[in-house]
């Protein structure tokens, strides 16, 4: 029953969605449109679901004192402090929306930035010409940053709108070929849930 309660759950939720969103006629009945509200419901239930684990999780870092418990203490007082700030004057509050502005989208920038020099030298290690694929990722990549760069058309008049044609016209093409893939991929996955299929999400073998 642990198996067969969450698969049966699963493929009602899935043909309630399904039924409510192509048939015009049930459409007109409003069902999507309670469908859409449980799943708000069931999406807060699991937010307060991650607050309660990472309160747990943390928690017990603080208490046992573990290696860098200060920064599970910052978490857990940003997470609640935030939380008891935005109840009392919503996300669009002055405070709230100060700490946002000056705090999180700083930090945020930040973090990319750092990222920057991981890309940097993942590219060094992938751009070394061994083959054809990597001679074009390369040429590629060269013609893209300098493309982007102000200095790129100050060099070689052009090469800006060679960068634009690059980013416009094959990678569009090769993105949407990805995207069509992936789209079939998890059509296929949903039908295999459907139809009982796919159990790996039950904790299963699929």
């Amino acid at each position: 029953m642990r198996k067969e309660v969450p698969m049966v759950l699963t493929v009602l939720a899935g043909l309630f969605v399904i039924v409510a969103k192509y048939l015009h006629a049930v459409d007109q009945l409003g069902w999507f449109t309670v469908g859409n509200r449980w799943f708000q419901i069931v999406y807060a239930m699991f937010f307060l679901l991650g607050v309660v684990s990472l309160t747990i999780v943390h928690g017990k870092n603080v208490q046992r004192r573990r290696s860098k418990w200060v920064y599970s203490l910052i978490l857990l007082i940003c997470m609640y402090g935030y939380g008891i700030l935005t109840l009392e004057q919503t996300v669009d509050g002055p405070e709230a929306n100060w700490i946002y502005n000056n705090i999180i989208v700083p930090s945020d920038s930040t973090v990319f930035a750092l990222l920057a020099f991981f890309i940097t030298s993942a590219a060094y290690r992938a751009f070394r010409i061994r083959t054809r694929e990597a001679t074009v990722l390369m040429i590629t990549s060269v013609i893209l940053m300098m493309g982007t760069a102000p200095i790129g058309d100050t060099i070689i008049p052009g090469w800006g709108t060679l960068a634009h044609w690059l980013m416009d016209v094959p990678n569009s093409s090769a993105m949407r070929g990805i995207q069509i893939g992936a789209y079939l991929g998890g059509f296929a996955v949903a039908l295999r849930i459907l139809f009982g299929l796919e159990r790996a999400h039950l904790g299963g073998a699929s």
